[in-house]
């Protein structure tokens, strides 16, 4: 009798054992069938992206959204796990989108000084690209006669300057005041660009300096003594 309770305890354990295989063996195989493998999505847009992923069983989830001068607005830009790996169905696949080339909006610097127009561009996180310098009869020296690209959107973060230095020197010997009455005087110099300097009182010029057919510029200055003028009581 106890030998026969011995043979049934082993009868069930081996049945037993056998199934808990079986069912482990069912189990790897399902395991396996529920594994595919990740497809490319770069360079895909969305909905192109979702269908290869869908085939898959796998789903698509964006994780982030950049701007990118290389990718088209829409567009996959990369992908967190990587072509060809395999997963189990049902896992989602994060993907950064591109959200196309930034665009920035440009001011009118025209007329401002450089240096303003450098921390105006600073503050909107611009940059100033090639400055060219040059005469200008218009334009005060330091100030911009002109900008590129023009105000307006713009894809590009960078604006080159064409700034004015002035005008041209202009030399020339300076003429004789002396003995001029200061009202000629003061047209004569408005005339040659000459900023008159004028000392004492009196209604004409009895001392210059610089003398006269002393080489100057333009915009240079001249000292002018007034007095009665020559031959006369000062």
């Amino acid at each position: 009798m106890l030998k026969t309770i011995f043979k049934l305890l082993f009868y069930v354990l081996t049945f037993a054992a056998l199934g808990a295989a079986a069912a482990y063996l069912f189990f790897q195989i399902k395991g396996f069938e529920d594994i595919s493998r990740v497809p490319l999505l770069a360079g895909k847009n969305l909905s192109e992206a979702t269908e290869l992923l869908n085939k898959e069983g796998l789903f698509i989830i964006v994780k982030d959204k950049v701007y990118s001068v290389e990718v088209e607005e829409g567009y996959i830009i990369k992908q967190n796990v990587e072509e060809g790996k395999r997963v189990r169905v049902g896992t989602e696949i994060g993907v950064v989108v591109s959200k196309g080339t930034e665009m920035y909006s440009m001011p009118s610097f025209e007329g401002q000084l450089l240096e303003d127009a450098k921390l105006t561009l600073l503050n909107l996180g611009m940059e100033v690209g090639k400055v060219t310098i040059v005469h200008s009869d218009t334009v005060e020296k330091g100030k911009i006669i002109a900008q590129r690209p023009l105000p307006g959107n713009i894809e590009s973060n960078e604006i080159n300057f064409l700034v004015s230095k002035g005008p041209y020197d202009v030399s020339y010997t300076c003429p004789s005041f002396v003995n001029m009455t200061i009202d000629d005087a003061r047209i004569l110099a408005r005339e040659l660009g000459i900023i008159l300097v004028e000392k004492d009182k009196g209604s004409r010029v009895i001392f210059q300096k610089p003398e006269a057919e002393a080489v100057i510029k333009k915009g240079d200055s001249v000292e002018v003594t007034l007095g009665r003028g020559w031959g006369m009581w000062f």
